[in-house]
């Protein structure tokens, strides 16, 4: 009926509107004032057609903001005779059903991940680019001990060290470790980050784990594998002194025995071997302090190429250095970074001095020193030799302090890479195969 009435009107406006064209017309011919009259008709019956053909780009605009304004309640009657406006009066409420379908679907399924989310024992935390905490599940106010998470900045009520934690992983950092009192507690947290995008917005997904319990059971194989390392050696170096010693004691035991050329010789020769015995010992505990008393990295720009390059030319003089090829590669000629130049410069040493005692048995030795800088902007130096590799078996304890496959090694210079690694804020890796063997070292 809506639309006959409209296309009545639609007929009505032409008529109208082709008499007021014909008076106006004549009238203009007899150049008489009233053709002002059908001029203003003419106005009146234009605005009137537009008005008509605007209706259903109305009527669509309609729907479109009720949908923006999320109204799923908005409904075209779909029983007219015209056939077209039917049809889209139709379309329109059953592009409205699938909305509102999909939106019941979103919603069931942002109930299952949110049910999902409080039942894992990983903490969640989802926050802003301002610090603001979005979303936070059981396990995560739990274990930051706050059961009212809406901003890191309530985190300085209970620890600040977690709070600055929470602050560098605001802004670029993806790992923290931090330990969190409470109640004469220790817990110790492992947070994790990653950023994604929502809506043109920036957001961070904060995992935290609790480790206390796989940091205890590490701290104890740490140590046992430490005592089994201290005990061998030592025993290693007592034992001969004690036995020496029983022996030599029964040369002057009892003192009525003569002492003849055979046993000052003989003696002389036990002292001689309790002598060497006890210098190692005393290496060993000197290589021990060594290690725990590492000093803190002096931090100042170093230059990586000039660096390495003159590393290289200490160890010129090195067993079989002329026999090997090496190449150092950069992202650029003045690559730097912030680290105390005495230690990286033993960290390379030890390195490149292993890859050299590596690659001794090789056809044609290689090592490859190639400094770049991570997609995550982390500096990666990578040593690289075409040695045998080393055994899987070996691989387990080669950062194990004392530890050692050569005869004279002290086994302490990969365990005080490591350490001094740790010191500057990065690490050490190391993977190898048979042909290759990579250190990684970063900053």
């Amino acid at each position: 009926m809506y639309q006959r009435n409209s296309y009545f009107c639609l007929a009505l406006y032409i008529l109208f509107l082709i008499v007021f064209s014909g008076t106006l017309f004549i009238l203009v011919q007899e150049s008489s004032w009233y053709a002002v009259l059908p001029a203003l008709g003419i106005v009146w019956m234009v605005y009137g057609i537009i008005r008509i053909f605007n209706r259903i780009p109305e009527k669509i605009s309609y729907f479109f903001n009720a949908i923006e304004n999320e109204d799923s309640t908005l409904l075209f009657s779909e029983k007219i005779q015209h056939k077209a406006t039917k049809e889209m009066n139709r379309s329109l409420n059953r592009v409205n059903r699938l909305i509102q379908e999909v939106k019941l679907r979103n919603h069931e399924q942002e109930q299952y991940y949110s049910m999902l989310l409080e039942r894992v024992a990983t903490g969640i935390v989802v926050m802003n680019e301002n610090g603001s905490i979005l979303q936070a599940n059981s396990s995560a106010k739990k274990l930051l001990n706050y059961q009212a998470l809406a901003h890191i900045e309530q985190l300085k009520r209970v620890d600040a060290s977690l709070y600055q934690a929470f602050s560098r992983l605001k802004e670029e950092s993806t790992h923290q470790f931090v330990k969190v009192m409470h109640r004469d507690t220790v817990t110790q947290l492992s947070l994790q980050a990653t950023t994604f995008k929502n809506h043109e917005k920036m957001m961070r997904i904060i995992s935290i784990h609790d480790i206390s319990n796989e940091l205890d059971a590490k701290e104890i194989e740490s140590w046992q594998k430490l005592i089994r390392v201290l005990t061998h050696e030592i025993m290693n170096s007592i034992t001969p002194i004690t036995s020496l010693s029983e022996t030599l004691l029964k040369y002057y035991i009892p003192s009525e025995k003569p002492t003849d050329e055979k046993t000052i010789t003989n003696t002389i020769k036990g002292l001689e071997v309790i002598n060497e015995r006890g210098v190692g010992l005393i290496r060993f505990v000197e290589s021990y302090r060594k290690l725990i008393k590492l000093s803190q990295p002096i931090l100042k720009p170093i230059a990586l190429k000039n660096l390495i390059e003159h590393l290289l030319l200490l160890l010129e003089n090195e067993p079989n250095f002329h026999c090997i090829r090496f190449c150092v590669e950069t992202d650029t000629p003045d690559i730097s970074v912030e680290a105390d130049e005495t230690q990286l410069s033993q960290v390379f040493i030890n390195l490149i001095k292993n890859a050299m005692q590596a690659v001794e048995s090789v056809a044609e030795p290689c090592i490859a020193i190639r400094v770049h800088y991570t997609q995550s902007g982390r500096c990666e130096i990578k040593i690289i030799d075409n040695g045998p590799g080393i055994p899987p078996k070996i691989m387990e304890q080669i950062f194990i302090p004392f530890f050692t496959t050569k005869e004279n090694g002290s086994g302490i210079g990969l365990s005080l890479s490591r350490q001094i690694m740790k010191n500057h804020g990065g690490g050490i890796d190391v993977v190898s195969i048979p042909g290759t063997t990579v250190f990684t070292l970063s900053l």
